[in-house]
């Protein structure tokens, strides 16, 4: 039992929540379907260092010094009551992102994902008010609801990357519930918000 946790911690670990945007532009960067030409070399690396800078390393910094400053008890923030905080800093971090990547010579597609980013994570901060949703899950859902959304708008076909998030959703649900975390309906409703959000949003 506890080499099972050991396995889920590690899998919760490689897909936190605030690791999605990287992910995302990891997996776009791979298609370049999504983009207008090939990016120099120079401009990916100031795209990703960037977008590292804004969506992990900050929130992560955030957490940390709420953590320090004793305004959370925990860095996995397992209470529902200190995620406030940290998803309002998170939030913010995200929405600037997408203001500084309006202007890059990116497809309008991923500003797009973190416009839709942040919109899940204020919606994901007000219904944990009431209840524990699974940020995890609604990370993991928005990734593969923009992903869905994408290949659908644009007409194009990407089976393996689509086969590869839904099962990293089924492994990255069943990790969660075996470290007693969050129960099947905070699963679920975490995938499908997030899922849900981003794909309405890239078929408008």
């Amino acid at each position: 039992m506890n080499n099972h946790i050991s396995v889920a911690r590690i899998v919760s670990g490689l897909f936190h929540p605030v690791l999605m945007p990287f992910f995302t532009l990891i997996l776009m960067l791979q298609s370049h379907a999504f983009f207008s030409g090939i990016l120099p070399l120079r401009e990916i690396l100031v795209l990703m260092a960037s977008v590292l800078l804004t969506t992990v390393f900050c929130p992560f910094l955030t957490i940390y010094f709420l953590y320090r400053t004793k305004l959370v008890t925990s860095l996995f923030m397992e209470k529902r009551e200190e995620r406030i905080l940290p998803l309002l800093a998170t939030g913010v971090f995200y929405y600037l992102t997408y203001y500084l990547l309006k202007g890059i010579s990116l497809s309008v597609l991923f500003s797009y994902f973190m416009l839709g980013s942040t919109l899940l994570i204020i919606i994901c901060m007000l219904i944990n008010f009431f209840f524990k949703i699974s940020l995890h899950m609604a990370g993991i859902g928005g990734v593969t609801g923009f992903w869905l959304g994408l290949n659908i708008r644009q007409g194009t076909s990407h089976e393996i990357f689509l086969s590869f998030l839904f099962l990293l959703c089924g492994l990255l649900g069943y990790a969660r519930l075996e470290e007693g975390q969050h129960t099947p309906k905070e699963v679920y409703t975490g995938l499908f918000l997030g899922a849900g959000i981003l794909f309405s949003l890239m078929m408008l």
